[in-house]
């Protein structure tokens, strides 16, 4: 075989040879298409969180309407108690106490059945966590020292949650004494 023939087998098989610059811009459009592809990716991946956030929003303020309507639907006998009760002592003006009392007592269960409770205070020992000292009293007997003589307002829990703390006076020795 002489070179002539060589060559126009080599043409024949037309197997393309790539040189250094067909590698580069093969490359080049490749990690053009990788880019464009995860670019892509992400965008729809931002808009997915986004629609999820909005979901989960509205998803949240459905529920707490949902649950201020319990708990207003459950109040609804109390408020129905007293408007009888004006009605009932509209003219005449004095309302009785024993009425008043039950109102109260029913208003009390429900918050209770709620999960609210009352925070202990008259006769404990002053907690700093669920207890405001409003005032302090001197005491003659050293033993009473940091326990709550007076309660001026209620605290209240709700579960393990402290709304509000009692507000109490407590008691102090006198100057002088001390339980040592």
């Amino acid at each position: 075989m002489n070179q002539q023939e060589t060559e126009k087998e080599k043409e024949n098989l037309s197997i393309p040879v790539e040189g250094p610059e067909d590698e580069a811009e093969n490359a080049e459009i490749t990690d053009r298409d990788e880019l464009e592809r995860t670019v892509g990716q992400l965008q729809r991946l931002q808009a997915d969180f986004i629609n999820y956030k909005k979901r989960t929003d509205k998803e949240a303020a459905s529920l707490t309407r949902y649950v201020k309507g319990r708990f207003i639907t459950a109040l609804l006998p109390v408020l129905d108690d007293m408007d009888l009760l004006i009605l009932h002592h509209q003219e005449d003006r004095q309302c009785p106490v024993d009425a008043v009392q039950m109102i109260v007592q029913k208003l009390k269960k429900i918050m209770s059945d709620e999960g609210l409770e009352t925070v202990s205070a008259l006769g404990e020992v002053f907690d700093p966590e669920i207890h405001e000292a409003i005032a302090v009293e001197e005491t003659p007997d050293p033993g009473q020292e940091g326990l709550i003589v007076e309660e001026w307002q209620k605290g209240y829990r709700f579960h393990d949650q402290l709304l509000r703390p009692s507000r109490v006076k407590v008691a102090k020795a006198k100057a002088g004494e001390s339980n040592t």
